[in-house]
């Protein structure tokens, strides 16, 4: 049985949210660094001096965030082909499900330090799997 035309473009619908989920903080940060991304949570700066700490911090995020925005234009050119570039967005997938696995690691390191993770912990450890196993269902049907 295959997959009907209105599934796969809510698939994909879902597919092009993650990449935006991806872009958005992903340009914030990996251009503005820590206190970029705090600006667009809504809170205060994170870092006011130089200090070494914010030099390295600060580097190590932007890298991370970089990778992040990446994430989001894999997602779209998956979006092409999505039988063809199966594997490619089960990479993307594997990489956010180990994000939400740092980010859970980080709370049963230090606890809840600000609320605002837990949305895109929720998303990382519960949707994308979700989302690696409809495709997996399309692409078997197809």
């Amino acid at each position: 049985m295959k997959v009907n035309k209105i599934e796969r473009r809510v698939f994909q619908f879902f597919a092009v949210v993650l990449a935006v989920i991806c872009f958005v903080p992903g340009d914030a940060s990996a251009f503005g660094g820590l206190n970029g991304s705090a600006a667009l949570g809504g809170g205060e700066v994170i870092f006011h001096a130089e200090s070494l700490l914010r030099g390295f911090a600060d580097n190590q995020y932007r890298f991370g965030f970089g990778v992040f925005f990446t994430q989001g234009l894999i997602l779209l050119f998956f979006l092409r082909n999505i039988e063809e570039h199966a594997t490619l967005f089960r990479f993307v997938m594997l990489a956010l499900f180990i994000g939400g696995l740092g980010r859970l690691s980080n709370i049963m390191a230090f606890g809840v330090v600000d609320s605002q993770v837990m949305g895109p912990m929720i998303i990382e450890l519960v949707i994308v799997p979700l989302l690696a196993l409809w495709h997996y269902r399309i692409v078997r049907k197809n």
